[in-house]
């Protein structure tokens, strides 16, 4: 019986401390605190720590995977990455990007409104592995990929290359950007 009315009070007084919390009304920094736990099966570095946020820049000719005078960029020159699966057993995973997490089935764009108008910049996205180069041409593509069984669990070692569709002087000046989000997923 008692914990019938503990509960609710204990409830209650949680829900009126909440309402009470104000904002200060004069503060010199506000931190906006935000977490991503990723799943069983996600993208690591070599020691199996989760890579949830990356900044990619493009500039001409940046990577030696990506064709000549196109924009590009790889992971390589920043850092090694993995597939990895919390599992031995799980060593089949599928990988899928998404441009702005909506599988369009669209090209890959960065947006820039550099000049007062909107200017488009598509771009392909490719995995470099052991067993080659696979593209990702548009939103929403995806590969699978076999990991490599260790004690406890599988990983792969993989990069990424970024490159534009066409060459680097095709394009209007002005800073282009966008996101793409990355999904490994254990297959069954």
């Amino acid at each position: 019986m008692k914990i019938k009315i503990l509960l609710p009070t204990l409830i209650g007084m949680t829900y009126a401390a909440a309402a009470l919390a104000v904002s200060p009304g004069n503060y010199d920094t506000r931190f906006n605190i935000s977490a991503q736990v990723p799943g069983s099966a996600m993208i690591t570095t070599p020691e199996g720590t989760p890579i949830t946020q990356l900044d990619i820049h493009l500039i001409p000719s940046g990577s030696p995977y990506a064709a000549p005078a196109t924009l590009s960029a790889d992971t390589v020159s920043i850092r090694p990455l993995r597939l990895w699966s919390n599992s031995s057993a799980d060593d089949k995973v599928r990988l899928t990007l998404d441009d702005g997490n909506s599988a369009t089935g669209r090209p890959f764009t960065l947006n820039s409104s550099s000049g007062a108008q909107l200017n488009k910049m598509e771009y392909k996205i490719s995995t470099i592995d052991h067993t080659g180069k696979k593209a990702f041409l548009y939103s929403g593509a995806q590969h699978d990929y076999l990991l490599t069984r260790h004690v406890g669990y599988a990983e792969q070692e993989i990069a990424f290359v970024f490159e534009s569709q066409r060459v680097h002087n095709a394009y209007k000046p002005g800073d282009y950007s966008g996101v793409v989000y990355a999904n490994v997923a254990v297959m069954p």
